[in-house]
């Protein structure tokens, strides 16, 4: 009697490719954060992630903290220049 190798888990090949981040993104991203690129891009949370990701990930991240760090003593939003309601 032959054994049977065990099963491996089945994972759904993906449906789509990924279309390549936006030129401008991780500068839009940088200046507005994850509201701004889901506004301007209408893109899914997956494909956003993965964007982020291609553009830097992390470091993109620490870009707007320190964006956002920097302009906290005006209190003023770094893409509209108004002081936040």
């Amino acid at each position: 009697m032959t054994e049977k190798a065990p099963k491996k888990p089945y994972r759904r090949p993906p449906t789509r490719l990924i279309q390549p981040a936006p030129p401008e993104f991780a500068e839009e991203f940088v200046r507005g954060g994850w509201r701004r690129v889901e506004r301007l891009y209408g893109a899914r949370t997956d494909t956003l992630l993965k964007w982020i990701e291609m553009c830097g990930g992390q470091e993109l991240h620490k870009r707007r903290a320190e964006t956002w760090r920097g302009n906290s003593r005006g209190n003023e939003a770094p893409e509209t220049g108004k002081k936040p309601r």
